[in-house]
């Protein structure tokens, strides 16, 4: 009876993990597996975060505050960046709006006075 339960363990085993076989030679079980999840998580978790400062510099926002966002929210702060986050095509209009406005505006050139020192005329004192 113990017989007929082993071997149905072994073949339930083999048949729903197929994918796990080729990691034993190398001695990755489940286990193993298991405990690359977290380190996984935390990987995606910080690209999400690096993700989000590089769009949001790219779109002339605050990186840092998204990065922060991105950091503490997660995929929730994703979903908020994606919302509010400004179209590509509007922040290049602005780009060229300003420096439209820089080649138009240029402020007089300021003229340097230097006064120079000049000494009194002097006076005669024998009158």
């Amino acid at each position: 009876m113990f017989e007929m339960m082993i071997d149905k363990i072994d073949l339930i085993s083999a048949l729903n993990y197929p994918i796990l076989q080729q990691f034993e030679p190398i001695g990755i079980g489940l286990a193993g597996l298991a405990c690359l999840l977290p380190i996984l998580g935390i990987v995606i978790w910080i690209a999400i975060g690096i993700w989000m400062y590089k769009d949001a510099e790219k779109r002339d926002e605050n990186g840092v505050l998204w990065l922060i966002v991105g950091l503490v929210a997660g995929i929730i702060g994703v979903i908020i960046w994606l919302v509010v986050r400004p179209d590509m095509d509007e922040v290049m209009r602005k780009r060229r709006e300003k420096q439209w406005h820089q080649q138009q505006y240029q402020p007089p050139p300021q003229q340097q006075y230097q006064q120079q020192y000049q000494p009194p005329p002097k006076q005669d004192q024998d009158k």
